[in-house]
């Protein structure tokens, strides 16, 4: 049976490997429930992280 799982194509590939380079930059958002740091979010993408944080921001909001 333990030849079977081996051949499984949805692992996850060594994080050594990664298609990024090692000095791309990494951008952080903290994303404030109150003063209280509900979340941080951690991304290479800029616009990326910025749309993730509002929109947890908005999904917060609705939480009352």
């Amino acid at each position: 049976m333990a030849p079977r799982l081996l051949s499984l194509h949805g692992m996850a590939e060594d994080p050594a490997s990664s298609p990024l380079p090692p000095e791309s930059p990494v951008h952080q958002f903290t994303v404030l429930r109150g003063m209280s740091v509900v979340l941080v979010i951690e991304t290479t993408s800029w616009y990326s992280g910025l749309l993730q944080a509002a929109l947890a921001r908005i999904t917060l909001e609705g939480e009352n």
